[in-house]
């Protein structure tokens, strides 16, 4: 089985034909689907995301997004898990425009740590103007993994010849995810995967992700490709395709 940890639909284009396509096509069974976070405040996209899991249940899986800023987070971080049945909480720093660190965050952790949901946090480049690189770092994490050591956090897009290899050692609470930076890298460098279960120190914290949309489709094939071709266990490519993020997500 392949689940696809990281992709997006945007709203405003119902036709998602080629989105669940390039899924059959790449050999994937399911798709976790964050919004597209808000640049302003406002949680539109979290009801588009659970009518796409409500039409969709054997192939879509949502995450929703809040900002820190609006009075009303943690009432929609509510509503997204109990009535739409949404499985985790994505953030995206550098768009929405805040720190990792910004206190406000404090409650809403605090509240995916009830609800035993990860945290999905954007890192590294981000190619729209508007965005700020300055809350694009990752080491961020690792003060939020020690004041928060029950919170379960996603590094996106983690770098393999960055810190994020060793914030996943070094935190129970702390994962990765491959999209879009690993395979780059595992496609320029194949024998770095090796290297990479070495830094993790362990195969239970990683997951596949493409960051595949309706407009990218073939990014599920392509970010899988450098993956299936790793010189590693058959054991760790199951963990790392589904078996980690079913354990994550609670799924049987």
């Amino acid at each position: 089985m392949i689940i696809d940890s990281h992709t997006h639909i945007r709203e405003g284009n119902d036709d998602i034909s080629a989105f669940l396509k390039g899924m059959d096509e790449a050999g994937v069974d399911m798709s976790i689907v964050s919004p597209i976070a808000p640049v302003t405040l406002g949680f539109h996209d979290n009801t588009y995301v659970a009518g796409l899991v409500r039409q969709y249940p054997d192939r879509i899986i949502g995450y929703c997004s809040v900002h820190p800023a609006d009075a009303n987070a943690l009432d929609e971080l509510r509503r997204s898990v109990e009535d739409y049945r949404l499985k985790g909480l994505k953030l995206h720093p550098p768009i929405q425009n805040f720190s990792m660190l910004d206190p406000r965050l404090g409650p809403i952790i605090e509240a995916c740590i009830g609800y035993d949901i990860p945290i999905l946090v954007h890192t590294g480049p981000v190619y729209s103007r508007e965005s700020r690189m300055v809350f694009s770092n990752s080491v961020d994490i690792d003060e939020l993994a020690i004041q928060y050591p029950r919170a379960k956090f996603i590094i996106a897009h983690g770098h393999p010849f960055g810190i994020d290899p060793v914030m996943v050692a070094k935190h129970e609470n702390v994962y990765m995810d491959t999209t879009s930076t690993t395979s780059e890298y595992l496609t320029m460098f194949p024998q770095l995967a090796s290297m990479l279960y070495e830094w993790m120190r362990g195969d239970g914290k990683i997951l596949f992700g493409s960051d595949a949309n309706q407009n990218h489709p073939e990014r599920f094939a392509s970010d899988l490709k450098p993956l299936r071709a790793m010189d590693i266990p058959q054991e760790s490519k199951e963990k790392l395709f589904s078996g980690n993020i079913k354990s994550l997500l609670h799924m049987a």
